[in-house]
């Protein structure tokens, strides 16, 4: 199996580093593509009207002066011309990706990369407490984790979207499906360093969890396995819209 890795918080991570273990654990044919520095918030933009810098560290590892999305571009064409790789995993992100944030992910974005060149995706965080890096959770349950998510068959352009719960809950207790819920990143502007500068405050958690979501199975000390679609088409409303001709 062929496998590619990258992330959103740049090649010198410690999530992605034990990604890299996990995936080493499961095939020898392993490749590290990821941002030369933190790209963090970045979604699946990709960097345009510019040159991107793609630098060889060893045999196996290349970091890439863009975004996580630029990453899979550029391993695809520059790494996999003939043969594409048969899974990306991007991750393991420090912090969670859930709810209405995902939109802003990178991690997510580069899976969701993968999903539209027909290659299976999947995103892997760790949440963390109060931001206090640790990643006993992913060391714990790392292996069943991927393990099980390998063994799912995805329908095309779709990605699969994993959390693990905060290390402060204690033994991972098992995954659960969950769906999104509903949560955005931060509705705070603070004043930046310069006159005029400004900054996206703080990450705000509404106390509000709705039963079975991601953030909700978190909150019980279990993995999150959620099923995305690239589709985003509100296919009930289809019908309401006007269908008419121009004369």
């Amino acid at each position: 199996m062929r496998i590619l890795l990258t992330n959103d918080d740049g090649i010198d991570a410690e999530g992605l580093h034990l990604l890299e273990e996990l995936a080493l654990g499961i095939s020898e044919d392993v490749r590290v593509v990821a941002p030369a520095s933190n790209q963090s918030g970045t979604g699946r933009s990709i960097s345009l009207h510019r040159d991107i810098d793609f630098h060889q560290r060893d045999k196996t590892h290349y970091s890439v002066g863009g975004t996580p999305a630029d990453c899979i571009m550029l391993a695809l064409h520059l790494l996999y011309p003939d043969k594409k790789p048969d899974l990306i995993l991007s991750g393991i992100n420090h912090g969670m990706n859930v709810a209405d944030d995902i939109g802003y992910s990178g991690t997510v974005g580069a899976a969701k990369e993968a999903a539209i060149n027909g290659i299976a995706g999947i995103a892997l965080s760790q949440r963390f407490f109060k931001g206090r890096p640790d990643f006993t959770p992913v060391r714990q349950a790392g292996k069943q984790v991927l393990a099980a998510a390998i063994d799912i068959v995805m329908p095309e352009r779709t990605v699969l979207n994993i959390n693990f719960p905060p290390a402060e809950f204690g033994q991972v207790k098992g995954i659960r499906a969950a769906h999104l819920d509903c949560h955005k990143f931060s509705d705070e502007v603070l004043a930046g360093d310069e006159p005029g500068s400004y900054r996206i405050g703080p990450m705000v958690m509404l106390e509000d969890v709705a039963e079975n979501t991601d953030r909700w199975w978190l909150d019980r000390g279990y993995v999150s396995f959620t099923p995305l679609k690239m589709d985003m088409t509100a296919q009930n409303l289809l019908s309401q819209m006007p269908d008419k001709d121009f004369s």
